[in-house]
């Protein structure tokens, strides 16, 4: 029997004994918490209505969500290292070990995260409790979050039922459960191509809400402060809400390494940013302060050095691209070797030094010198670890090298080894064509979103102008009866002044621009800093389209007035938004 989902199972991973306990410990605080800040917004604070039932619904959601949340989470875990964990099971099982030993070390493996947790149960359970390994892997099998975990630990329990070899079963494993890896994995992206659909839509709708809204005011008198205002809190909470469920809800499968020690690559990538940041900020400050340009262009100019560190950060990627690509088959060669040269790793590596594995040479000549010196071997494979710079190859390589210090039959381990490599390079092709789609809809969008946001300004300042001055002069000039029917029937019409409106677009389209290159990298694996080419490119182009669409607009409409309050006093306007934030 198979893992089947169930609240009941959420609210156990989500350490709860039960449904009640569950409602005694967290949903009643809860619930209090809820009503006494409810009465307090609401007797308390002048907030707008919806707010209050707003924070109250999204209390609810908490209460029901969160053990829903805490089961996918542990899932998603599960699911992210099963390729590692099987790999391992195979590599470990060359040695013919028993039972109690392959899962005595599988718990050992911090780098499995909840799936040691679940070895540890199993060993727990079956050698404390007397209760078997077949029918342990059996009984926690229905109750891990992952269907892939829980299928593998059914077929295990059948193996030990049925007594067939635990090696040769592991290496008939490799198949099976890689199989099922690619399958949630390519669903997992197919979860991304959903967001980004969501993503753009809904990018596309709060424009056009915002579009609309900015011409509500000039109706009805109120003021395009709070309209402005509540699209920008819009699109934070949206894009923090899509980063939270990409991060969250998506097996993450990083490209560079998170070891201590950082390759030279990732060195180059830090010493630049460290330079070049203080100099964006102090260009971007004087900018703001001086030029007499709008306030995009002034911030799209002064973050330019940050687009060199993001550049620099896709050329390291694209090397630590080219390194995995050879590094499945120097693993497979070198297993080979040293089991023909009965374990001489030394005289493996001596023998391999001749072929070209492409820039994974300088490494492979390292390590060879390293180990041919008599240095510590755990300290060589680190340092080569440490030079290639991979997440991949730094888990791959643990497994090779433990594997193959315990005794393992080194071409076994070497096969099983590359060949699953092979496997997630073919997967990590297809995230990586998906990555670069959701950069182009990403662009899209925003292009979409900044031509209608300036767009409708101008629309709502010629229709502000049109409207006010044939009031400004029968005020000035008629009678003060008619003044007052006019004030009677018709609303004030507000002054727009595009300067401020300018900057909350500004705004909008850098909370933007940043959360969508990070998504970009979050999707692709890549570093956080190679992100900042995306969003200097992103904000660029925000920063033309500030200056382009305005002057289009008014070269088709020649009768409106050139505005002279866009570019002035930008830092003064910017100042003056994010305090009315706290109002």
């Amino acid at each position: 029997m198979v893992y089947t989902w169930s609240y009941r199972k959420c609210v156990n991973d989500a350490g709860y004994e039960s449904i009640d306990h569950y409602f005694v410990k967290l949903i009643l605080p809860v619930i209090a918490m809820l009503i006494g800040l409810f009465i307090f917004l609401i007797n308390f604070l002048t907030l707008p209505l919806f707010v209050p039932y707003l924070l109250l619904i999204m209390g609810i959601g908490f209460m029901i969500l969160y053990p829903v949340v805490i089961h996918e989470k542990k899932k998603v875990k599960i699911n992210e290292n099963m390729h590692l964990f099987i790999t391992y099971a195979g590599t470990i099982a060359t040695l013919d070990v028993s039972r109690h030993i392959l899962f005595e070390k599988m718990s050992q493996k911090e780098d499995f995260n909840e799936i040691s947790k679940v070895m540890y149960k199993i060993l727990y359970f079956a050698k404390k409790w007397n209760l078997g390994f077949a029918t342990t892997c059996r009984r926690v099998g229905e109750l891990v979050p992952s269907i892939l975990l829980s299928d593998f630990l059914d077929r295990f329990a059948v193996m030990m039922d049925f007594g067939e070899n635990l090696q040769t079963f592991l290496y008939d494993e490799q198949i099976s459960v890689m199989d099922d890896f690619s399958t949630v994995y390519k669903e997992s992206l197919e979860n991304i191509r959903l967001m980004q659909e969501v993503f753009v839509s809904l990018t596309i709708s709060i424009a056009f809400i915002m579009a609309v809204s900015l011409l509500i005011p000039l109706i009805v008198g109120s003021s395009i402060d709070l309209v402005l205002i509540y699209t920008l809190l819009g699109i934070i909470f949206l894009d923090i809400s899509l980063y939270g469920f990409v991060r969250n809800f998506v097996p993450s499968d990083p490209l560079f390494h998170d070891l201590k020690d950082k390759a030279e690559g990732q060195k180059k990538i830090f010493k630049f940013f460290s330079i070049l940041f203080p100099v964006s900020t102090l260009l971007t400050i004087l900018l703001l302060f001086f030029s007499p340009l709008p306030f995009l262009v002034n911030v799209g100019i002064g973050i330019l050095p940050l687009g060199v560190v993001g550049f620099i950060g896709q050329n390291e990627e694209k090397k630590v691209f080219t390194k995995e690509r050879f590094y499945p088959t120097f693993l497979r060669s070198l297993g080979a070797l040293v089991e023909i040269k009965s374990g001489a790793i030394i005289s493996a590596l001596m023998a391999l030094r001749i072929h070209d594995f492409g820039l994974m040479n300088d490494s492979i000549i390292s390590l060879y010198r390293r180990l041919r010196l008599g240095n510590d071997k755990v300290k060589c494979w680190y340092k080569f670890i440490v030079d290639s710079g991979s997440h991949l190859i730094d888990k791959f390589t643990k497994i090779f090298s433990e594997s193959m210090f315990l005794g393992g039959n080194c071409e076994k381990i070497g096969e099983i080894v590359s060949t699953n490599f092979n496997r997630l390079l073919s997967l990590r092709k297809l995230k990586y064509h998906l990555a670069s789609s959701l950069r182009g809809a990403l662009y899209g969008s925003l292009i979409g979103f900044a031509a209608a946001a300036y767009v409708s300004s101008e629309i709502a300042k010629v229709l502000a102008d049109m409207f006010s001055a044939p009031l400004n002069n029968i005020e000035t000039g008629g009678s003060e009866i008619m003044t007052a029917m006019l004030g009677s029937v018709l609303p004030p019409i507000n002054t727009v002044d595009l300067g401020k409106i300018y900057v909350y677009i500004g705004l909008m389209i850098i909370v933007h621009s940043f959360i969508s290159s990070i998504l970009v990298k979050v999707v692709d694996g890549g570093s956080y800093y190679s992100a900042l080419f995306d969003f200097v490119l992103m904000v660029l182009i925000g920063a033309g389209m500030s200056v382009m669409i305005p002057r289009t607009i008014r070269s088709l409409l020649p009768g409106i007035e050139t505005v002279s309050g866009v570019a002035a006093d930008a830092t003064g306007t910017a100042l003056e938004l994010v305090l009315s934030l706290f109002h």
